[in-house]
């Protein structure tokens, strides 16, 4: 049997945060292209595809990939991220009600 340090090509254990990375997986899928491929000094933040979505609370989802929003946090974007390189300037930013149909 092969000891699971071999498998991972580890000399040591994994701590618990890098568990946690390895199943969770490294492909963010809320963004349109891979963040960090846009314009430099821009952020998801001041994007005019980014949509904040109003339910219990404001999700920040991405307008380009709407046919992928789930319920979940996997299809969020995040505002401080680097903007990708379908990245468009802003004059305002959109709000979705719940009770609104995509």
């Amino acid at each position: 049997m092969i000891p699971l340090a071999d498998l991972f090509n580890l000399d040591r254990a994994l701590t618990p945060q890098e568990r946690k990375r390895l199943r969770a997986g490294t492909t963010p899928k809320g963004y349109a292209a891979l963040p960090g491929t846009g314009q430099a000094g821009e952020t998801c933040g001041s994007c005019g595809h980014l949509v904040r979505r109003q339910m219990a609370r404001v999700y920040l989802k991405c307008g380009l990939m709407r046919r992928g929003w789930t319920g979940g946090i996997a299809s969020d974007v995040r505002a401080r991220a680097p903007a990708c390189s379908r990245w468009t300037a802003s004059d305002a930013s959109s709000v979705l009600p719940f009770d609104r149909p995509l």
